[in-house]
């Protein structure tokens, strides 16, 4: 028969200490875990920017590219027709008016309008010309879009304000945008735009993403 004598169980001692050593290590895997997670949190959100960021310049860098299309140029080079006289020429994109403030001003500029031919737009008609506006008070980029005859005055303030927003202002916020001609690009023939965007998550902050490209006018002078 087995005697009891001289058996002790815990003490609280014992016991707190235990506890305690037990909730030390439980802290450690949730301090552990969190940390997962919001690593995991923090990735896709920078994920997101980045491609939130690629599809908006994608947008407009498409658009650049286009910039200057006719159908009648080539029609004119064939008959002899200078550019100033073609029907095409209001639609060539000129960096002292398409470009706001204009580079000559030495300021950057933060908006672009670019004017094309398009058999494809939704009201039927062919004439597409588009701005593309950023609000660096409120960190918005708009686009305004309209399908009537182009002009040749300069862009203005007014001009850069109307529009539609172009990514959510709840998601992203546009920290900074630049369309600057590339240096030493002929301006009387092909030209190429670099365009620098910077954007931020909107709730949070600190996580923000650079992006910088360079997109050539293939329509530039015909």
């Amino acid at each position: 028969m087995l005697s009891l004598h001289g058996q002790k169980g815990m003490s609280l001692v014992e016991m707190l200490v235990s506890l305690i050593a037990g909730l030390v290590v439980v802290a450690g895997a949730i301090s552990l875990f969190s940390t997962v997670i919001v690593s995991g949190n923090t990735t896709l959100m920078l994920s997101r920017l980045n491609q939130d960021i690629q599809a908006v310049t994608d947008i407009i860098a498409r658009d650049i590219q286009r910039a200057g299309h006719h159908p009648s140029a080539a029609e004119d080079i064939a008959n002899g027709v200078s550019l100033a006289s073609s029907t095409a020429a209001l639609y060539m994109f000129s960096t002292s008016n398409d470009l706001y403030p204009a580079p000559a001003s030495g300021a950057s500029s933060t908006c672009i309008r670019v004017k094309y031919w398009d058999n494809d737009t939704p009201s039927g008609a062919s004439s597409l010309v588009r701005i593309y506006g950023y609000d660096s008070v409120n960190k918005r980029l708009s686009v305004d879009t309209s399908y009537s005859a182009p002009v040749s005055s300069a862009l203005t303030a007014s001009d850069c304000a109307s529009g539609d927003l172009l990514i959510s202002d709840a998601e992203v916020l546009v920290d900074n945008l630049e369309f600057e001609v590339v240096s030493g690009s002929n301006p009387t023939g092909a030209r190429a735009l670099n365009i620098r965007m910077t954007a931020s998550n909107a709730q949070k902050n600190n996580l923000s993403m650079s992006l910088e490209r360079s997109v050539r006018i293939r329509n530039d002078g015909y």
